[in-house]
């Protein structure tokens, strides 16, 4: 008797992983939409190319320094309770950056905090995967996961563009803040299951 294989539609009929995968897509699209308003925001108030560069660079610090560190959180309290509270700082962080009125370099710490909660809920959310996942599951669903991160690379940055030159970059953040709100809002319903509550 052979065993079937997993299918990309048997992955996506697990409710909990659609709402992981979700939240991820938002998480990522967040994060793009974060760093294209900064940079256009830094740049319309110095002119300064050099500076603007800098801002983008300071969204890669945290992972780099803290991230092994930021990322045991997720160990250490329920998961599921991780990606809600880092969420929604996030999103208060990233509202915050919106007020014209702050001073750039208050901006940039408020960047490298959103940018550090990003390591703990990628911990956590990735260490619920296998629980929400049984067996060659697990294998499909986490390659779902890494195109979602690669694809946003160029075309996120694009999009992220396109979002920006609409609504401007305080407008842009403010958006990025409601994608943070809404990731917490879907773990909040859609892993309320014994499933996330196993990994608590």
């Amino acid at each position: 008797m052979t065993l079937q294989r997993a299918r990309w539609a048997d992955v996506f009929g697990h409710a909990e992983f659609r709402t992981l995968f979700a939240a991820g897509v938002l998480s990522v699209a967040g994060d793009q939409l974060a760093r294209v308003a900064l940079s256009v925001l830094v740049f319309d108030r110095t002119e300064s190319a050099g500076l603007t560069a800098l801002t983008y660079a300071l969204t890669y610090v945290p992972d780099l320094l803290f991230g092994p560190l930021l990322a045991g959180i997720a160990d250490r309290f329920p998961r599921r309770r991780v990606m809600i509270v880092t969420d929604l700082a996030r999103a208060v962080l990233v509202a915050a950056m919106a007020i014209q009125a702050l001073p750039l370099v208050v901006v940039a710490l408020l960047l490298v905090a959103v940018q550090g909660f990003g390591s703990p809920f990628n911990a956590a959310r990735g260490a619920t995967l296998p629980v929400v996942l049984p067996g060659d599951h697990y294998v499909l669903g986490k390659a779902a996961n890494d195109m979602v991160v690669q694809f946003s690379q160029v075309p996120g940055f694009g999009t992220g563009g396109v979002v920006v030159a609409a609504v401007g970059a305080s407008g842009g953040l403010l958006l990025d803040a409601a994608t943070f709100l809404l990731s917490a809002l879907l773990i909040g319903i859609g892993t309320a299951t014994p499933g996330a509550r196993a990994t608590q």
